[in-house]
């Protein structure tokens, strides 16, 4: 557990390690830094980890990776609870200054590459622009990069309106099972939101009744708090040093890959990879996918990160 950058917040984190190195012969150590989208948390990495770790860059040896909960997503959120309950307004800024503010807490000379999706990569870019090579490198997993000021009004509106309480554990089950929406995710991740995206609706032994972590305001707030921060990290990506790359759905409706084309055009280091048939939800649709896709990318930063022998 982290401390935030609001005094008395906290960060929960969960620190990976792959069981055997299987990388080549000097190859380049990092540790990867893991952001997650609005209204998850940071356990629906371990698949892409998994497949990533067991399929490890010729390059680049991942030492560690640390998936971070936002302050008030998933166990962040249980902590947080009183100062997070009934929140209508959650500015990106915040979630990029928790995010610098458990970088220095990491310390030591260790090479740190940050993997973001959606709001959590647009989270990463902006720590990075805030404070300029914080990161060795920086992998954008469909961020959501608006050009003009957006509330996301309409998406705030329908997460209001979204479930969350359920009576048992078999009835979430059956729910995320047979919704159109979390159908298309890989089962193992839908897996792994029952549980660890769910706690105890009350304390009582009896009652078997779950809510999601995340509640349905602290979503919204999310969503409202790209009103500024979104435009802002849009038009200052240029100032980014770091080598960075945007891994964008195909057929994502937030983050075309078009527009990244457009907006990343005056970036000094930056690469852009399409993954094919792909949506924006891509890393709980097809989380070994997305791994491939950041084990060759983690390769083609190597000779441009610095060699680094720390560990957490």
């Amino acid at each position: 557990v982290f401390d935030g950058s609001r005094a008395g917040q906290k960060i929960a984190a969960n620190i990976y390690r792959p069981r055997v190195q299987t990388s080549g012969e000097g190859a380049k150590r990092v540790t990867l830094l893991l952001a997650h989208a609005n209204g998850f948390h940071k356990e629906l990495w371990e698949p892409s980890l998994e497949h990533l770790f067991a399929h490890s860059t010729k390059q680049c040896f991942v030492a560690e990776a640390v998936a971070l909960d936002g302050y008030n997503h998933g166990d962040s959120a249980v902590l947080n609870r009183q100062s997070v309950t009934g929140e209508t307004f959650s500015p990106w800024f915040l979630s990029a200054r928790d995010i610098l503010a458990v970088l220095s807490q990491l310390g030591g000379s260790r090479s740190v590459v940050g993997i973001g999706h959606s709001w959590g990569a647009s989270s990463l870019l902006l720590a990075e622009i805030i404070s300029p090579l914080s990161f060795a490198a920086i992998i954008a997993t469909d961020p959501v990069l608006f050009t003009e000021p957006n509330a996301n009004d309409e998406i705030s509106a329908m997460t209001m309106k979204r479930r969350a309480v359920w009576d048992s554990e078999s009835a979430a089950r059956n729910y995320f099972d047979s919704h159109p929406f979390f159908g298309a995710w890989d089962a193992r991740i839908r897996g792994l939101h029952i549980k660890h995206g769910l706690e105890p609706a009350a304390t009582a032994d009896t009652d078997e009744r779950l809510v999601l972590k995340c509640r349905p305001d602290n979503e919204a707030a999310v969503y409202r708090g790209a009103l500024h921060a979104s435009p802002f990290t849009t038009s200052n990506l240029w100032q980014i040093q770091c080598p960075t790359a945007f891994l964008t759905g195909e057929l994502s409706h937030l983050s075309p890959p078009q527009h990244i084309v457009k907006i990343t055009s005056d970036m000094r280091d930056c690469t852009r990879v399409v993954m094919p048939g792909a949506g924006h939800l891509l890393v709980q649709e097809d989380p070994d996918g997305a791994a491939d896709h950041y084990t060759k990318l983690l390769d083609s930063f190597a000779p441009k990160l610095p060699c680094s022998t720390a560990n957490l």
